[in-house]
């Protein structure tokens, strides 16, 4: 029961404007680091970067120009990026047996395809002035939504 509750609290927590914030590190990227910055880190496979480039060539933003198909091509590569995370675990020894250590490998995204969805329907709200309680929802909320608007309208 008690994990339960645990894992219901932890799905909370990911849907809390914070989080949700947090989630868009590529769209705050786009919006405070050079194209020429993002596309070197691109260039170096840097799922990140593509997707905060991704969303420079989407809206035309940065001084770059309107590609979007370059747009779509860098969101792939950006989301199918994946590595994984090594755990240690220790599984106890049976009838006097020893216990051993293992390692095991959790695959992760860089960039997941759901965190790629968010940034884009951040900057989709934040390209068509959208304040609705549906727009400013990805970016956070309405007061993270004013922050990234005003850095948008630069």
């Amino acid at each position: 029961m008690a994990g339960l509750v645990g894992a219901a609290l932890l799905a909370g927590c990911a849907t809390t404007p914070e989080a949700r914030f947090a989630t868009l590190g590529p769209l705050r990227a786009a919006l405070s680091t050079s194209p020429e910055t993002l596309r070197q880190q691109a260039d170096r496979n840097d799922a990140n970067a593509q997707m905060a480039l991704s969303l420079l060539y989407q809206y035309g933003q940065g001084g770059v120009a309107k590609d979007p198909v370059q747009a779509i091509l860098l969101r792939q590569r950006a989301t199918a990026q994946r590595g994984s995370t090594p755990i240690t675990t220790y599984i106890a020894g049976l009838n006097g047996k020893p216990g051993r250590v293992s390692m095991i490998f959790v695959p992760r995204y860089d960039v997941s395809p759901g965190q790629a969805g968010v940034n884009a329907a951040c900057a989709n709200a934040l390209a068509s002035g959208d304040r609705s309680a549906k727009g400013v929802e990805p970016c956070g909320g309405e007061e993270r939504y004013d922050q990234l608007a005003a850095v948008w309208r630069r």
